[in-house]
């Protein structure tokens, strides 16, 4: 087969995903534990398209544990996702040897494959133009069941991160990890597409299964080129969160008669001291103002006004950036001056927030205005 551009395509991305592993294994800033995770799901993607690399090239490994080594891998990137993606928001969270057993289901199938010496073919040509075995699509369907199940797991914990943390902070840009979110879309999309390309053998469409597997080669080559990027610019500012603050601010034992009660010294403190155009201002730092513990608080915020402490403070910010546009008698003043003094610190969390407030933007406004 003569070398092409798709066919060195796959090349060019092991080298990548391999160099990404390696220099994860190495670097020296940031939490080690969770770098050496990171690392190890590029350095298994690495193998992985090591060996379609060869099999697009028309090389077929005859030693049977090479052959069948990586079939399985697709069982330890949702685990390991999982796992990497609660080191990173639990603070506390700690690999146990109760950890292994997410690998059980892939050693089973490894073990396994070695009993089906002929389950898959070798070459590409061959998987278009051979018949697979039912057993083939059986544990192929497992193994994106099996995945998703992990990636919907992860998805559940950075929820409720975010979650937390709308309740307990003001500014969350720098930790809402966004890098994150976006991480798991992109692998997400990912897999997606090795689903379809994996299947798409069962119509016999040579065109549409080269496509999907290009398809396939420029996505992991932009996750691989985009996405590690995203994650190793993130400045480490912010250690995570304790897991059993999953249920400590979602609620307490106060009375309707003290809810009422920390309310109205809630709002006095706000009227008098305007604790929002503090751009740090947090659940705890109101709280000791108050003399009440963030529990009571978080109730209190989240019973009386149906908000988290995030958008219950925006609101009073926003309504001072309002109030800032209305008595200015300086035509120059801007949107964003206003904004800053008014304590937001980021120009895309504060767009949001207003559009959700108003339900206009904050251009809108003051034209209208």
């Amino acid at each position: 087969m003569e070398p092409t551009l798709i066919s060195l395509l796959p090349f060019l991305i092991t080298f990548q995903l391999l160099f990404v592993g390696l220099f994860l294994i190495s670097h020296k800033k940031g939490n080690r534990r969770n770098n050496i995770l990171l690392s190890t799901i590029f350095i298994l993607m690495a193998w992985n398209m090591g060996d379609l690399t060869l099999q697009m090239n028309g090389v077929v490994v005859k030693w049977d544990f090479l052959q069948h080594i990586d079939d399985g891998f697709f069982l330890l990137y949702g685990p390991i996702l999982y796992l990497y993606v609660r080191c990173v928001i639990f603070k506390d969270f700690k690999l146990s040897r109760a950890s292994l057993l997410h690998l059980i289901p892939y050693l089973l199938l490894t073990i396994s494959l070695f009993s089906f010496r002929t389950l898959t073919p070798g070459t590409g040509d061959e998987i278009i133009k051979s018949d697979l075995p039912w057993q083939f699509y059986s544990i192929s369907a497992f193994m994106y069941a099996h995945f998703f199940v992990y990636l919907g797991l992860t998805y559940t914990s950075l929820w409720k991160y975010r979650k937390i943390i709308k309740n307990k902070y003001s500014q969350i840009d720098q930790i809402n990890l966004d890098w994150l979110s976006f991480s798991l879309n992109t692998f997400g999309l990912v897999a997606f597409i090795s689903l379809i390309h994996n299947f798409i053998a069962l119509t016999k469409n040579e065109y549409v299964f080269m496509a999907t597997l290009v398809l396939l080669l420029i996505f992991i080559f932009y996750f691989v080129n985009k996405v590690i990027l995203k994650a190793l610019r993130q400045p480490e500012i912010f250690a995570g969160i304790a897991q059993n603050e999953t249920d400590k601010y979602m609620g307490s034992n106060l009375t309707p008669g003290q809810v009422e009660e920390y309310k109205k010294r809630l709002l006095a403190l706000i009227r008098t001291e305007k604790p929002f155009l503090n751009p740090q201002v947090n659940l705890a730092e109101l709280a000791e103002k108050l003399s009440v513990s963030t529990k009571h608080l978080s109730q209190v915020i989240n019973q009386s006004f149906n908000k988290s402490f995030f958008d219950f403070i925006n609101a009073y910010r926003i309504q001072e950036v309002q109030q800032i546009l209305k008595d200015s008698m300086d035509d120059k003043l801007t949107v964003l001056e206003a904004m800053y003094e008014a304590g937001f610190n980021s120009k895309s969390s504060f767009n949001t927030a207003f559009k959700k407030e108003t339900g206009q933007t904050p251009t809108e406004f003051r034209k209208n205005m």
